[in-house]
């Protein structure tokens, strides 16, 4: 179905997997969470990540997720777009999305992987332009009749030819920073499930409403401001 290469990427290395969904109540967080030298601006992000909003937004979400989650693609199609107007376009959060593949494993590193490519090229949006086509197309290209036809035309979308298409598929390097991401979020966050969010360094899981959520930001943002103040 996939490339060779990208196929023998997948299973043959000792991948860290999560069950997808996940619930309860909000958890704390792990301690220091990476802090850069270089001050806030910096705080819980590192340089591979993909990031919506303006870098010196007060307050960092990251979500934990895969684009082969239903539960995720249900945030992302119902809970996100609020979230992302009220919050990430006013400059009040900056939006982290960092990969953590559930099964059908395989094809969440295909999806993974078609994001970062097109990342190269497009930056942080055309990012976030592929991971939220392949969460309202999340049914057709897991479940249909030839997966790498219809992923071939979201890469299309993202500006990237068939050919484009089967070099990302060899990209082991963005095999091994999805894997580096895994393996960073089980250590320090104890990420096992998706989709799973970090608030300002708080492990936040259970969200079931953009009302949920909403909560959590704003206890965030007006702590952040207190701490100004």
């Amino acid at each position: 179905m996939f490339p060779k290469a990208l196929r023998a990427a997948l299973y043959s290395l000792p991948l860290i997997l999560a069950a997808c969904g996940g619930g309860g109540a909000s958890e704390g967080g792990a301690g220091d969470s990476g802090k850069s030298a270089e001050g806030a601006v910096k705080e819980f992000t590192n340089a591979t990540d993909m990031i919506l909003g303006a870098k010196e937004a007060p307050v960092t979400v990251i979500e934990y997720a895969s684009v082969t989650c239903p539960h995720c693609a249900a945030f992302h199609e119902t809970i996100y777009p609020e979230i992302k107007e009220k919050y990430v376009d006013t400059g009040k959060i900056k939006f982290v999305f960092r990969e953590f593949p559930t099964p059908p494993q395989g094809l969440s590193y295909v999806g993974s992987v078609l994001a970062r490519c097109a990342a190269e090229k497009g930056g942080s949006d055309a990012f976030f332009l592929v991971i939220g086509t392949l969460f309202k197309t999340q049914k057709t290209w897991i479940y249909g009749e030839d997966p790498k036809l219809e992923l071939e035309k979201i890469a299309t979308q993202a500006g990237m030819d068939n050919a484009a298409f089967d070099a990302c598929m060899k990209r082991q390097d963005l095999v091994d920073l999805i894997n580096k991401n895994v393996s960073d979020g089980s250590e320090t966050y104890g990420i096992n499930s998706t989709p799973t969010f970090i608030i300002e360094g708080e492990k936040v899981m259970g969200v079931r409403s953009t009302e949920d959520l909403e909560a959590k930001l704003d206890e965030a943002i007006a702590a952040k401001a207190e701490k100004k103040e």
